[in-house]
């Protein structure tokens, strides 16, 4: 059976049981023909905006011997290949955040109802959290797994409102008592660690940063250790 990597292993188990996905940004398609070959999911679109990695997966495929109608590959960017009610499930992973808010804004059809997204972004994950909460989306929850030394996040988000997130809260993701979270301490500790560093650079600059940055850093800094004090709390 084709193995998957920790990162994409913890969005497979999150699909539900006969979806139908569509992999935007598949690259070598090692998710979609998991999903298949396990018979999870019913059917799968595989998107990347390049050719090169549409190959891949296409090669991927055959290794594995999917039937060409259980899986489309299209070259497209972001959702805009794939018409409404062609997927139910759609993953984005393996981008910055601004790319995947762009995806999820770059179609009229992003907030239907019964989507189900899981997104995991590389960078800028506070401003996706921020963004996601302010235009239409729900994060249900999130999960962390570890390749090496790397965490990775999973958003599990579907259309809908939410409450506003605090500034914690877009770093680190909301946290409740019972929620699974073996990783989620290191998630905090690594988070802190960041903006303490990031915190004596601007106070060592030769250029005096503006009292507001400080403050802001200050403050953030304040929501990550209460968070990480509830946590701690919470396990004992």
């Amino acid at each position: 059976m084709l193995e998957l990597s920790p990162r994409l292993h913890s969005i497979a188990k999150r699909v539900p049981q006969g979806a139908l996905l569509a992999d935007i940004g598949t690259d070598h398609a090692y998710l979609p023909v998991y999903l298949l070959k396990s018979g999870k999911i019913s059917s799968a679109i595989a998107s990347d905006l390049r050719e090169g990695p549409l190959s891949r997966g296409k090669t991927v495929a055959k290794q594995w011997e999917i039937p060409e109608e259980k899986i489309s590959f299209r070259c497209s960017d972001g959702l805009r290949g794939i018409a409404q009610g062609e997927a139910d499930t759609i993953v984005i992973a393996g981008m910055g955040g601004d790319t995947i808010a762009a995806c999820l804004e770059g179609v009229s059809w992003s907030r239907s109802p019964n989507l189900l997204y899981l997104l995991q972004p590389m960078s800028s994950i506070p401003e996706l959290r921020r963004w996601l909460s302010e235009h239409g989306f729900r994060i249900e929850e999130e999960c962390l797994s570890r390749e090496e030394e790397k965490l990775y996040v999973v958003l599990q988000v579907r259309p809908g409102s939410m409450h506003p997130l605090t500034l914690g809260e877009c770093w680190a993701g909301r946290q409740w008592q019972g929620m699974q979270g073996e990783h989620r301490l290191a998630y905090l500790d690594d988070l802190i660690a960041r903006r303490e560093r990031a915190r004596a650079g601007m106070q060592k600059a030769r250029a005096n940063p503006r009292e507001q940055d400080i403050l802001q850093i200050e403050l953030l800094l304040q929501e990550l250790y209460a968070m990480r004090e509830e946590w701690i709390l919470w396990q004992a």
